[in-house]
């Protein structure tokens, strides 16, 4: 599978109308380097992939054309919220209860979710 990491990188810096002199700026290397990226004449390393992920804001999966399951980003939350968001997704991959009505645990879910979000 070809991944064509040159045009990708192009693309994301033309779509903030930047040039690559600016972008060379912001990832501290020279302007013959961001050229040799984007045209594919020089592999990007693994500390620069993840620089240029941070910078744009996508995942490392994403810039490298790889399938990932959806992530869902828990910054900014407390550790509370994190904490849980992630008993919501353990009850939905494993509920404690298969009926119509909500179990005693998804109730103390559902009131841990008002009282942390409401």
């Amino acid at each position: 599978m070809e991944h064509y990491l040159g045009k990708k990188l192009k693309n994301l810096r033309e779509s903030r109308n930047w040039s690559q002199a600016e972008l060379a700026k912001r990832l501290n290397k020279a302007v013959s380097t961001i050229s040799g990226y984007e045209s594919d004449a020089h592999a990007i390393p693994l500390d620069v992939l993840v620089s240029i992920s941070l910078l744009f804001g996508v995942s490392t999966d994403e810039l490298l054309d790889l399938e990932t399951t959806n992530v869902l980003s828990l910054s900014g939350l407390t550790e509370e919220q994190c904490n849980l968001l992630r008993k919501i997704r353990q009850e939905y991959l494993s509920p404690s209860q298969r009926g119509k009505d909500f179990s005693k645990n998804q109730m103390g879910i559902l009131h841990d979710i008002i009282s942390s979000f409401g």
